[in-house]
């Protein structure tokens, strides 16, 4: 099962289509349920100190489902105890959290799961103090195998569904979309630049203002022209501002160590604070992860530098994707070199590398 890139880049739009205003959560989670075979999902909240939970939002499940979770199947989950425990944007099938001979043995699968779905996959968004936010979605059937494809998606989609939630949790999300242009996005540190056909800035967070006016990162030109400080960085970022209707739709770049996130956004989308955008930079500092000394477990596993900036990189949320665009490389080529990284490491995938680099680091804090 492969699921094409335009489909995916749709998936994309729908979410910035939250951020921006001119769509909805119904609608990404519809055109979500869409693509999973039976798909319904929710988006809810895990406290794994109170053993309870609850769905904020949720498409394709009945009142009653969403009710009897928060009343009662919240505090029998079985995945969330591994879920806890496990980094954030990956996204997980139900058999990596716990094996299908044991789910169908439990209250949680025969009294309430069974209803909607035979199997799941699902990824933490927001992991604070015991507590998560995460999106679950149920699928009617298919194995493992035939479901990685959807959870492999998801980890795609992480760094996207990742702001959206953020904004959401600020209780922002039914806002106007004149206020996205600077308290929105600088309300949690960050800087937006929307640009226009040639380059033109048309609107700028706080934050956005201020990267502009440091110059670390982007710049304006003699002309008033975004550009970015990383002359190579430029080139991509001109290339995807001249592709309107055809190519890429994202690129993730590392511009001295700052993450920008280049949209490009579509013709359709009926912003108020700004017209005919053709690009949305994000600018984000890198999201704090668990202290992981690198080089010690590289030299531990004798893997090269290239090897240790995969697991790097898998560490803070990269997909195979994003790697290969922030390291100029092929998908082949960081394929081949993260199965490279699994021999000498002893591990058979991504979810349990991510175990061990954090067993690693846990074991040397003790």
């Amino acid at each position: 099962m492969v699921v094409a890139e335009n489909t995916y880049d749709s998936l994309v739009d729908s979410i910035y289509g939250v951020i921006f205003g001119d769509g909805t959560w119904d609608m990404f989670l519809g055109r979500w349920n869409e693509i999973v075979p039976g798909g319904r999902t929710t988006l809810f909240y895990h406290d794994s100190d109170r053993a309870e939970g609850a769905s904020h939002i949720d498409k394709g499940f009945s009142e009653d489902w969403v009710e009897s979770y928060s009343n009662h199947f919240a505090s029998v989950n079985p995945w969330a105890p591994s879920m806890s425990v496990m980094p954030m944007w990956r996204g997980l099938l139900a058999e990596e959290l716990l094996p299908r001979a044991d789910f169908i043995k439990t209250e949680f699968y025969n009294d309430f799961w069974k209803s909607c779905g035979e199997t799941a996959i699902g990824m933490a968004l927001v992991k604070r103090d015991g507590r998560m936010f995460n999106i679950s979605t149920s699928i009617e059937n298919g194995g493992p195998d035939d479901n990685r494809v959807y959870a492999d998606m998801l980890t795609r989609m992480a760094p996207h569904l990742h702001r959206a939630v953020r904004y959401f949790e600020a209780g922002q999300t039914d806002k106007g979309a004149d206020e996205i242009g600077g308290r929105l996005f600088d309300a949690i540190g960050v800087g937006v630049l929307l640009v226009g056909q040639g380059g033109k800035l048309l609107s700028a967070s706080a934050v956005g203002e201020q990267a502009l006016a440091d110059g670390r990162y982007v710049r304006l030109d003699f002309h008033g022209r975004v550009c970015l400080a990383d002359e190579d960085a430029d080139v991509r970022y001109s290339r995807l501002l001249a592709q309107w209707r055809d190519g890429e739709r994202q690129q993730v770049i590392d511009v001295n160590g700052t993450k920008l996130t280049l949209v490009r956004l579509q013709k359709s989308a009926r912003v108020q604070f700004f017209d005919s955008p053709s690009i949305a930079i994000i600018i984000e500092p890198p999201v704090k992860a668990a202290v992981v000394d690198m080089p010690q477990l590289g030299g531990r596993f004798g893997l090269t530098k290239a090897e240790i900036r995969i697991m790097h990189g898998l560490l803070h949320g990269s997909s195979i994707n994003d790697l290969a665009v922030e390291g100029n490389r092929s998908r082949e080529t960081i394929r081949s070199q993260l199965k490279s990284v699994f021999a000498k490491t002893g591990v058979k995938s991504q979810t349990e590398l991510l175990r061990l680099v954090y067993r690693n680091s846990r074991d040397r804090r003790q």
